[in-house]
């Protein structure tokens, strides 16, 4: 048992404690290493938290410029042109009253009425306009309460004085002091709504200039994190995988006793971490196989020996009890009755059949063994060949042989005839007794290789038997109803399997005409090459 055991023993790899594997896979193949997983999490969260500033930002921007356009475009602007409509309606108002002094015709109020309303529209654009600047709606009010106090002061008591046909120079002065501090104070609100229309225009630019820095920063950090993306795929996924691919391919070469050393991520460390599994699986089915292999060439010996004593040893006995056991019947025939002349039969047959027996397992042990030439081979004068070493059996029966048109395979021509010669002898063998034997052999090219068929029309095969019939020593029939050993058509299968083939019974063509077909045999072989190669 201890002498068994060895071998194996000497054959598995030299492998430390499970904890020792561990502590070396960790120095191998990183412990500390991040999994892709929470790789990719930090990447998109950092991603993402500049993609949320990035957006907040602007934003901020854009909101400040459609502000800005929007104070400029919908307040401001119009309530420059609202000032000048208003100073424009008060200038109404004073041609008016003026006008109506001189001529005392109510006509000319027409103008001072129309200014009134018009102003009053005026005023209302105005502090809807200016509702956000408190600044300029001051000056809107001090516009305002001028406006009422010329009026009061000057316009409603000079129109009373004139429909009263009375005339007042100071209240004219009056009424001229203020209409020039009215108009005073317009332009004052004038010069401040096109200030603050500056500075919006100013604001405006900002904003302006603002968004388009947003714009571009977003664009160069698009561009920053699709590099970033790059270089994280490549140096956390592409490099780590070429370089596990170069270990294995490394292993794969045959250095087995390499062993892996790769970095990058959890997953990929996971993935090498199997690899070297499999390579130290491999390494230890490497040892049992090599430690197989030694058995079998050891057996193989052995079984050259066994061959060797079966050919030469075990036969000669057996030539012997055959030759005595005849000479015994020759000499003394006149003192032997039947019975004992009977007994003596059956030992020389016994004899006669083991001989014939070790010849046919000598020649079945000796299908592919080292030595065997394969080559092109010529089929038809192999069949031929087979045909003549038949030739007494076929004479016998009275058979039919018939060879079609056989191709040029790759193979050993020697086996090639002992399979023929067993088909076409075991289609003679299983003939029927009513009927001459008549066998036909042909062959077809099929999916690249070479279908041969060998038909006949004797006692057929069971389908149920159809794959026994190739198993060594199996018979299905008594050896009294037919002859031989059992051997025939399992070294026909040997043969073919030897030069890549496959045998079978065509159990379908069989059943596909009447209970008397006989039975057809198929087997391919490979084509020629053109070319020998030594086994």
């Amino acid at each position: 048992m201890t002498d068994q055991l060895a071998p194996e023993e000497r054959q598995q790899p030299d492998l430390a404690t499970e904890a020792t594997v561990l502590a070396r896979a960790r120095r191998n193949f990183g412990q500390a290493a991040w999994s892709m997983r929470r790789r990719l999490a930090v990447a998109f969260t950092v991603a993402g938290a500049l993609l949320v500033v990035g957006c907040v930002a602007g934003g901020i921007a854009l909101n400040s410029m459609i502000n800005a356009v929007d104070n400029q475009v919908n307040r401001l602007d119009p309530a420059a042109r609202e000032t000048g409509y208003l100073l424009g309606s008060l200038l109404n108002e004073q041609t008016g009253v003026r006008g109506f002094i001189i001529t005392r015709q109510q006509a000319y109020l027409a103008p001072y009425r129309d200014g009134l309303a018009q102003s009053a529209r005026h005023v209302r654009s105005l502090h809807r306009l200016l509702d956000p600047h408190p600044s300029l709606r001051g000056r809107l009010l001090t516009v305002e309460s001028l406006a009422s106090r010329w009026r009061m002061d000057y316009a409603i008591p000079a129109i009373a004085a004139a429909q009263h046909s009375q005339t007042s120079v100071s209240l004219e002065a009056k009424g001229n002091s203020e209409f020039d501090q009215l108009r005073g104070s317009i332009a004052a609100l004038n010069s401040g709504i096109l200030s603050e229309r500056a500075s919006a225009l100013g604001r405006l630019r900002s904003a302006t200039t603002a968004v388009i820095i947003v714009a571009i920063t977003a664009a160069v950090a698009l561009i920053g994190v699709a590099a970033a993306a790059w270089a994280a795929m490549n140096a956390w996924v592409t490099r780590p995988l070429a370089a596990l691919g170069r270990e294995a391919q490394v292993v794969a070469s045959g250095g087995l006793d390499h062993q892996l050393t790769v970095h990058g991520p959890r997953e990929v460390i996971d993935l090498a971490r199997d690899v070297e599994n499999m390579r130290r699986q491999l390494l230890a089915t490497m040892g049992n196989l090599s430690y197989q292999a030694n058995e079998l060439q050891r057996s193989n010996r052995e079984l050259e020996q066994f061959a060797y004593v079966a050919s030469h040893d075990l036969q000669e006995p057996l030539r012997k009890v055959a030759s005595f056991c005849q000479m015994l019947e020759s000499r003394y025939a006149g003192q032997l009755d039947d019975r004992a002349r009977q007994y003596i039969a059956y030992a020389v047959d016994g004899a006669k059949r083991m001989q014939l027996l070790i010849n046919e397992l000598l020649t079945f042990s000796r299908v592919g063994q080292p030595g065997t030439i394969r080559g092109p081979v010529e089929l038809n004068p192999v069949a031929r060949e087979a045909i003549d070493r038949l030739d007494a059996t076929i004479t016998d029966t009275d058979a039919d042989v018939t060879i079609g048109e056989l191709p040029t395979v790759t193979g050993d021509a020697t086996l090639l005839t002992q399979l023929f010669q067993n088909l076409i002898g075991n289609s003679i063998k299983f003939r029927r007794m009513d009927e001459h034997p008549v066998i036909h052999i042909t062959a077809e090219r099929k999916d690249g290789v070479w279908e041969f068929a060998c038909r006949d029309n004797g006692i057929g095969i069971p389908p149920a038997h159809a794959e026994r019939v190739f198993v060594i020593f199996q018979r299905l029939h008594p050896r009294d109803a037919y002859a031989g050993t059992g051997i025939g058509l399992a070294l026909c299968r040997k043969i073919v399997e030897f030069h890549g083939g496959h045998i079978w019974v065509d159990a379908a063509a069989d059943s596909a005409a009447d209970s008397r077909s006989g039975t057809t045999i198929r087997w391919t072989l490979p084509g020629s090459d053109g070319q020998e190669e030594p086994i």
